[in-house]
């Protein structure tokens, strides 16, 4: 399905927090599901159709409210209440408050995915009950034992 304007440019991250849109008098609060630098999406029972344009408060962890203008790009709803109803909406209008609280989502992630340094690990099986146990290659020396009958692994020497 063809998208306009590139579908999803930008990462988005997990976020809930307190949201209330409107469009003309109707006004309905959610919760926000997902954020990037240029959309949200929220979990609403009362979506609007597609092509609307919203007005979003955005209640911030810091208790600063941010107001956003944007356009429902989709919207989803089902029957089925374990369901993610609610709808996609590409940003218009950002304040500098969401500006910044997007930034500092964004910083925390990529600090978070700092890759681990790799393990070597050995794969040695049990002589009693013959179960393969993954051992990091550190900690061979330590005796280890077989993770599911607890014997003492038998270290094969190079």
């Amino acid at each position: 399905m063809d998208r306009e304007r590139g579908y999803q440019r930008h990462p988005r991250y997990t976020k809930r927090l307190e949201v209330t849109f409107s469009s003309g008098v109707l006004s309905y609060r959610g919760i926000l599901s997902n954020i990037s630098a240029s959309g949200l999406f929220i979990r609403t029972t009362r979506s609007f159709t597609p092509g609307t344009t919203i007005t979003i408060e955005l209640l911030l962890p810091d208790n600063q409210v941010s107001v956003l203008k944007g356009i429902v790009r989709r919207s989803v709803k089902t029957p089925v209440s374990t369901a993610k109803n609610g709808m996609g909406v590409e940003l218009l209008e950002k304040d500098d408050a969401f500006i910044n609280f997007v930034k500092s989502v964004t910083e925390v992630k990529d600090q978070e995915t700092d890759p681990l340094p790799s393990q070597e690990f050995q794969i040695i099986t049990c002589a009693e009950c013959g179960v393969k146990n993954k051992i990091p290659i550190e900690k061979l020396s330590l005796s280890p034992k077989c993770g599911k009958c607890r014997s003492p692994l038998i270290i094969p020497m190079p």
